[in-house]
């Protein structure tokens, strides 16, 4: 059975979280630093080049129990990302935010 393209990447996303997490399904800060960097390296360049700390302000407005993240904040982290670049796409600049702001 093949898997269409957008299921798939659905299920990278997934993949992607469980590579970084720990045996308690969360990532910790390092964790986190090294997916973004590993996954969205372009990105962070931009974000670095506009002076944002993106990762350090993710961390904490997505944490919500201040500890690590789990998988619903996780999620919540790359739907900013999508955010950003999506108004890239029409004109923004780099490393908005998302709905950080």
């Amino acid at each position: 059975m093949s898997i269409p393209p957008r299921e798939k990447v659905m299920l990278d996303i997934v993949a992607m979280f469980h590579q970084y997490s720990g045996d308690d399904g969360t990532i910790d800060v390092p964790g986190l630093v090294n997916l973004m960097r590993e996954n969205f390296l372009n990105f962070l360049r931009g974000c670095e080049k506009s002076d944002t700390d993106y990762l350090s302000t993710a961390f904490e407005k997505k944490d919500e129990n201040k500890d690590k993240i789990n998988y619903s904040e996780f999620l919540s982290l790359l739907g900013d990302v999508a955010i950003d670049y999506h108004k890239i796409m029409h004109g923004a600049v780099l490393c908005f935010g998302g709905s950080q702001s």
